[in-house]
């Protein structure tokens, strides 16, 4: 018999702060985790069939707010990239933004499915202070013939960029 697949997602909460010319503090902040445990009630058809591919968080798993703009012109872009502790390669996850949040100026992009990979790519851009800007995960790969039982950690790194 096939063990259950098992693992864990931490939502990293990273501050990363860059002087603007008004010494203003540009932050980011993140809430949330999605821990998922994986086993015979997530096979296709019971015992015998392979595992339900795809696992999908809730659409409000985490929140990210921005912080410390000099204003609701002042532009900015969210990079993303996952770290690995314990991970498959078999597995992709996926990051989308399903919010605007509130605040002041904009915000765009980041509403479809993105492959988080362990290089730092555009999540989304927005100009002013914005806070409760909602995000959802999704993750690809699981099988029972190809993905070892084990407990699989990752966490994704969020990283505010200061844009003109």
């Amino acid at each position: 018999m096939k063990r259950p697949v098992a693992f864990a997602l931490p939502l990293l909460t990273l501050v990363f702060c860059w002087t603007q010319p008004a010494f203003a503090v540009l932050s980011i902040a993140t809430t949330g985790s999605w821990s998922l445990t994986v086993d015979a009630t997530d096979l296709v058809a019971g015992a015998g069939t392979d595992l339900v591919s795809t696992q999908t968080s809730s659409s409000t798993q985490g929140s990210i707010d921005i912080t410390g703009t000099t204003g609701s012109t002042d532009n900015w872009r969210v990079d993303v990239k996952r770290v690995d502790t314990t991970w498959d390669s078999d597995f992709t996850i996926y990051v989308r933004r399903t919010g605007d949040g509130t605040g002041t100026g904009t915000i765009s992009g980041g509403t479809t499915f993105q492959a988080v990979t362990t290089t730092d790519a555009t999540f989304f851009s927005g100009a002013g202070d914005r806070s409760g800007i909602d995000v959802e995960f999704k993750i690809e790969g699981f099988s029972v013939s190809t993905i070892p039982v084990d407990i699989y950690d990752t966490s994704i790194t969020y990283t505010i960029v200061d844009t003109p």
